[in-house]
């Protein structure tokens, strides 16, 4: 952590506060201040804030789950600004040395977060893993990193297109889509369906059925 206590650098932020990310030659470091802006600083404008002593976390508390990638949060903090308390994602990168993750909210937002206002929710005992995506597999898209507005489609895995297991997607409409595999969360079967699955259900007046063909014009 470190404090702006000059003003050599063009810009206004004596007494502001934050954190080195990198050096951007052989001294002068570049520093996410605290309203998550990143700049680069002459050194002689930055001091190094002492440590504070850090209280250990209480058995099975936030020292139980580390963030890593792929872990599932929640937002408990408002440091990082934009108003994202109380809401859930999933980590997909680190930003920086420091540890400050990027997560995916629920709403497909991407919004890179200072790791304090960040706490890993441990998976509900019994709770399912998230199926695997293969080629068949029935998916929706969650996400909005690959364009297009296919945000809430729903489609079936045909091929995957690269080594990062990018899945190109027949969405329900017949179209064809290659999509970002972040953007796309494989649909487990519900378990309150008859065994041997629909096929096995009766269709009558009343149902609630799923089109899930296209032979119907």
């Amino acid at each position: 952590k470190v404090e702006i206590i000059g003003s050599l650098t063009p810009g206004g932020h004596l007494g502001k506060k934050g954190e080195v990310t990198r050096f951007v030659d052989a001294e002068n470091p570049e520093v996410r201040l605290d309203g998550g802006q990143l700049v680069s600083f002459y050194k002689a404008d930055v001091k190094v804030l002492p440590d504070l002593p850090v209280s250990p976390a209480p058995p099975g508390g936030l020292g139980s789950t580390a963030l890593k990638i792929g872990s599932k949060v929640e937002i408990i903090g408002s440091k990082t600004p934009g108003g994202h308390k109380g809401k859930n994602g999933e980590i997909t990168r680190f930003v920086d040395a420091g540890n400050n993750p990027e997560v995916k909210l629920e709403s497909g937002q991407l919004v890179s977060f200072y790791k304090d206002d960040v706490r890993a929710v441990s998976p509900l005992p019994g709770l399912a893993a998230s199926a695997a995506l293969t080629i068949g597999s029935k998916v929706e898209i969650i996400g909005s990193k690959t364009p297009g507005g296919h945000l809430g489609k729903k489609g079936e895995i045909t091929r995957f297109i690269d080594g990062n297991n990018n899945p190109e997607v027949k969405l329900e409409s017949g179209q064809l889509v290659s999509f970002y595999k972040e953007d796309v969360k494989a649909v487990v079967a519900s378990p309150l369906l008859p065994p041997g699955g629909l096929s096995n259900a009766e269709v009558k007046v009343g149902s609630k059925v799923e089109i899930i063909g296209s032979k119907t014009p």
